[in-house]
């Protein structure tokens, strides 16, 4: 069974300037995952979970907090088919999934999932739930039905 992996930045997504939304988002992660570690490191993504990662032995998969649709069985299936990854729209990585923590390098940022799947051997699932990002208040619109009921009760 695989150890989830949050990175959340404590004071919230700066994009989005709304603290008690990205706080929401990473509720519904959370009840999608279960338990899960949560992260936060001076210097952004890839420190977090590096940082985390060197406690860790063993499956693990990483999931961004800002993926409100997330469903339990599409972790279920990103965590079975390690190691794999979900990117978003714009070429980064939403989730991460591999076989080993000692396996993971902070390859975070732009085009980053071309990244991990060249280094890893990572194959893409296309998980809508885990590919729909929040970044912008036009992609909360835009998946708005489909969000996790901690996002939806904030939106309330």
């Amino acid at each position: 069974m695989a150890t989830f992996v949050i990175p959340f930045h404590v004071n919230g997504k700066t994009r989005l300037g709304d603290r008690r939304l990205a706080q929401a988002m990473l509720a519904d992660v959370q009840a999608a995952a279960g338990d899960a570690l949560v992260v936060d490191e001076p210097g952004g993504q890839g420190p977090a979970v590096a940082a985390a990662l060197t406690e860790l032995s063993g499956p693990v998969t990483i999931v961004n907090s800002d993926v409100p649709c997330v469903t339990a069985s599409e972790l279920e299936a990103l965590s079975a088919a390690a190691p794999a990854l979900v990117a978003a729209a714009d070429g980064t990585t939403n989730a991460l999934a591999l076989r080993d923590a000692r396996d993971f390098e902070p390859l975070y940022g732009e085009d980053s999932a071309a990244r991990f799947e060249q280094r890893l051997g990572a194959r893409r699932l296309d998980l809508p739930g885990l590919r729909d990002d929040v970044d912008t208040w036009d992609d909360l619109d835009r998946v708005r039905e489909r969000v996790g009921a901690h996002t939806r009760a904030y939106l309330r």
